[in-house]
């Protein structure tokens, strides 16, 4: 067996199937990071740009001591709102301030946010937390290393310029056993010093603790459970309770019988508006109570059966129209194409699988709401949690602590609101809420059914000659979905955000003329709408890149040469060069097709630069299609990305991976399903997420490049995925999948018809 192989069967034996841990092995995986050459890496004259986002709420104010506390004992606290869920920012925020700081990597650490404490630094999505919270920890360090020097000097009685850094403490270069702690200089105090933002940050050439690969502080939590875990929190006095969840979208409860749990030994029933919830002294008597209550609920509201959702969709009030490219004049360039082809793609409603289902605790005490969640936006739980229930925002405190299993607005937030609704009802004991599986695959808010249709067509020489797209996407989608809590309280929680549903949705390549694509945001989708992993760019992607493909087809050019031709961003190249160089892709029109037996065998491409402006991901994968079953095996994965300057390469390796699988699971069989408008994959048996067995062999390519930005990596490699197995299933059968998940009916009935 090879290196890889070995790898992959030691962590299938750690864990059960469909739970993902990554963490670091290295080039035992067969990964590699490159720096990438030095060739131009500006954008491309004509290539797509657009707003970087920031996602980032730091006021003025904040200075040295608002990021970074240094302590009695010497060890550095890094201060953000920014979560950790399985991303690794903690290993790689304290690498920077670390590097900055001259302090060991043992000696920094990333405490969990505590909206008391931390700086708002916004909730914890869209990859962004190192390209906007990075770059100010290292010029707050930097900013602290530079006074810490100044105190040395004058405490050792010497010149600023006679001393250096090293290790945590500050001495005279020229006589290195003088030396002074930063313990004892500002040990346990505070720098009161504004961020210089002209503080002198490292040469990354010179880097000793940031650009490495080190171990992160949370692995061993997630594999064991342990640790500082919501679901662990427990607190003097606290009662246990199960909010009862509609079984039909819009429904509310009609009648309680309050008798029917005068079994269940110190149960009651605590209702609020539509809120209704049971609570006990021990779980399994909440859990009894929840179980047995006789509520009669209403029919609640009708929504579109599944068969119908991509045509509500269409037919749905537009809020607004977000225009992603519009270059050339595409209506009169396509009717001269040599070949022109009409496509529709879609993307079904999915659910986040939260392994472990939502959990929160709240007390409400002496006028003031303390929070515990493991939700991925402290800040927009507070201002939630302030609207639902009347209270100033400097009267609620929230506390993070580790989920099992997030990536996105699931179902967190509808608890942590329910919680707290709940402890200002039964002030002042603490209260637990945990929901049930059936809770979290029915209640939480969905990934929304994205819908897109495409013209296009190619020249006689094989190049597109015109492009255009239009897609409908839900509009309110991000940071503050609308909770349960507010819903059955008939209470506000602050307005919606706008979401990034359009984002990704032009074609990448500035090689074509002719383009325009139009959003269309609508009004409302059959389900509270969410961001799940990679929101809209997996799904535009998915269109994009398909579309591509086929337009390659139509050409008669090899997939990866035809991006290539139309494509001139030197950084965008490279990623499709490595990745096709990693799979040893041979140049050939696709499909392949010409292959014996019911299993047929192809390899497919995608790209994408997420959002137009940062983290470039080219991608291949192999995948096996048993014409016979219908089933899509992934066999193999080839990935390159570059985000910039890395600050852990084994944390993006890992990052890649996770999307990866991830997304392979989404794209084969994740769907939520529903008959009339209740949701019937209420548990993992109606609802499967991927399985060890089916886990591709990953190789993941990081192109490094140390004197520009970092970006993120959490999400970007997600969206390139649907799409890449899709163009692989064309290379293997000759058949278009143009409806994610590649569900083996879906696969059978598309191979029929051919």
């Amino acid at each position: 067996m090879n290196a890889m192989t070995d790898t992959r069967i030691a962590r299938r034996s750690l864990l059960a199937s469909g739970l993902f841990v990554a963490f670091a092995t290295g080039a035992a995986r067969g990964q590699t990071t490159t720096q990438a050459p030095g060739a131009p890496v500006g954008v491309a004259p004509g290539a797509p740009t657009g707003p970087t986002p920031t996602n980032l709420i730091d006021p003025p104010h904040v200075g040295v001591d608002g990021l970074l506390a240094i302590g009695a004992d010497g060890r550095c606290q890094v201060l953000t709102s920014k979560t950790e869920f399985g991303q690794g920012i903690r290993a790689s925020l304290a690498q920077i301030a670390a590097e900055e700081l001259d302090l060991p990597y043992a000696m920094v650490e990333v405490p969990f946010p505590d909206t008391d404490r931390m700086p708002d630094h916004g909730l914890t999505g869209g990859s962004v937390t190192l390209q906007v919270v990075g770059p100010r920890v290292r010029r707050a360090a930097a900013t602290a290393r530079s006074a810490l020097a100044r105190m040395g000097a004058e405490r050792l009685g010497v010149r600023p310029d006679a001393v250096e850094t090293v290790d945590g403490a500050v001495r005279v270069a020229a006589e290195p056993a003088r030396s002074v702690p930063y313990a004892e200089l500002v040990g346990g105090k505070r720098f009161e010093l504004p961020i210089d933002p002209a503080a002198q940050v490292k040469d990354p050439a010179n880097w000793k603790v940031a650009g490495r690969d080190v171990p992160r502080p949370d692995v061993l939590d997630k594999v064991t459970g342990g640790g500082d875990f919501i679901h662990n929190v427990r607190l003097p006095g606290m009662l246990h309770a199960r909010v009862l969840h509609a079984p039909r979208i819009g429904a509310v409860p009609k009648a309680v019988d309050e008798s029917s749990i005068a079994g269940v030994p110190g149960a009651r029933v605590v209702r609020k508006n539509n809120l209704l919830a049971v609570v006990a002294e021990r779980e399994w008597n909440a859990v009894r109570a929840a179980r047995e209550l006789k509520v009669e609920w209403t029919d609640g509201t009708p929504i579109p059966p599944m068969a119908e959702v991509y045509d509500a969709a269409r037919k749905a009030r537009v809020v607004r129209a977000d225009t992603t490219v519009n270059r050339g004049d595409p209506a009169a360039a396509l009717p001269t194409a040599a070949r022109r082809l009409e496509a529709e793609y879609r993307f079904g409603v999915q659910t986040h699988g939260t392994i472990g289902p939502s959990c929160a605790v709240a007390q409400y005490e002496n006028g003031r709401l303390t929070v515990h969640s493991g939700s991925q936006a402290p800040f927009d739980v507070r201002k939630q949690a302030a609207h639902i229930l009347g209270l100033p925002a400097e009267a609620v405190r929230v506390v993070y602590h580790h989920s099992s299993g997030c990536f996105g607005r699931n179902g967190l937030e509808d608890a942590t609101a329910e919680c707290a609704a709940l402890a200002m009802e039964l002030a002042p004991r603490p209260v637990r809420l945990q929901w049930m599986r059936h809770d979290e695959h029915g209640s939480e808010p969905k990934g929304p059914p994205v819908v897109m249709q495409l013209k296009g067509g190619v020249t006689p020489e094989g190049r597109i000659a015109a492009w255009e797209s239009e897609g409908w996407v839900p509009h309110s989608t991000m940071n503050l979905v609308r909770t349960t809590a507010a819903e059955m309280l008939g209470a506000d929680d602050g307005p919606p955000g706008s979401g990034n549903w359009h984002a990704n949705s032009n074609p990448p390549y500035d090689g074509i003329a002719a383009a325009r694509t139009v959003m269309h945001r609508i009004s409302e989708t059959p389900f509270r709408p969410s961001w799940i992993r990679t929101p809209g760019r997996l799904q535009n992607c998915f269109a994009v890149e398909s579309f591509a493909d086929e337009l390659a087809a139509a050409a008669g050019k090899d997939p990866v040469a035809f991006r290539l031709e139309h494509l001139s961003d030197p950084r965008g190249r490279a990623v499709i060069e490595a990745a096709a160089r990693a799979a040893n892709w041979q140049s050939r029109p696709s499909p392949a097709g010409g292959q014996g037996g019911t299993v047929k065998r192809g390899r497919g491409v995608a790209y994408i630069r997420y959002d137009n402006t940062r983290t470039y991901v080219g991608c291949v994968m192999a995948a096996e299609v048993d014409t016979g079953t219908g089933a899509v095996r992934v066999t193999d994965c080839w990935l390159a990305q570059d985000c910039g300057q890395v600050i852990n390469p084994d944390g993006v390796r890992l990052q890649a991976e996770g999307c990866v699988i991830q997304t392979v699971s989404r794209t084969l069989g994740e769907e939520i399903r529903w008959e009339g408008n209740a949701i019937t994959t209420l548990d993992w048996a109606s609802y499967p997420l991927l399985a060890f067995p089916q886990v591709p062999r990953i190789e993941v390519v990081v192109l490094d490049r140390p004197e520009q930005p970092m970006w993120g990596a959490g999400e970007p490699a997600v969206a390139v995925i649907s799409a890449a197995i899709g163009n692989a299933v064309f290379d293997a059968t000759g058949v278009r999948l143009r409806e994610v998940p590649f569900t083996p009916d879906r696969v059978k009935a598309a191979l029929a018809t051919g």
